[in-house]
């Protein structure tokens, strides 16, 4: 019903993000970052987050969600390495972990687009749909014309009956993209 993609949604609506992440990983590997550094061997948040993207690209989840933690570890903000830490928990099916790893982002940045996305497919898929609906309307005021967010709030207002309601956002949503209809 809702509009997911089971292999990478958090990269989904934004595959800039993939191509970050591997060009922050070569700029790492190049200059010697996860290895031993000139002072000693400490590692940088950015070279675990860099490998934890590594790992999450090839859908190795749980070995992602440890070198994401390393990068939390040494920067409690990094909203990145929480949102691809959540997307590694959705991935598993830990979804309670994944809404903690998104309301985080959220806490950070009250305007991440995707953590507000990620987290109103989680509630939805758990049946919450009034709160999805509340994450699809964080996503729409902060981008109107994101058609899946449209698309998902008029699903969770047509399981909950409210059909005029949802006839309206299918009607964005197509007006937007008409292949999502």
């Amino acid at each position: 019903m809702f509009i997911y993609d089971e292999s990478n949604n958090y990269s989904m609506k934004n595959n800039y993000r993939i191509f970050v992440v591997l060009t922050v990983l070569a700029i790492v590997l190049s200059a010697g970052c996860l290895g031993s550094s000139q002072t000693g061997t400490s590692k940088t948040a950015e070279s675990y987050y860099a490998a934890g993207g590594l790992l999450f690209n090839q859908q190795k989840y749980k070995e992602a969600i440890t070198m994401f933690d390393s990068a939390i570890e040494i920067n409690p903000n990094f909203k990145e390495a929480w949102g691809y830490k959540g997307v590694c928990h959705d991935q598993l099916g830990e979804y309670s972990q994944a809404l903690v790893c998104y309301d985080k982002v959220i806490s950070i940045d009250p305007n991440d687009l995707l953590a507000w996305y990620n987290k109103g497919i989680i509630l939805g898929g758990q049946g919450r749909y009034e709160e999805a609906i509340t994450c699809f309307d964080k996503v729409i005021a902060i981008d109107p014309k994101d058609a899946e967010a449209w698309y998902n709030k008029a699903v969770a207002l047509e399981l909950l009956g409210r059909t005029a309601e949802a006839q309206v956002c299918y009607n964005e949503a197509k007006r937007l993209n008409p292949s999502l209809t």
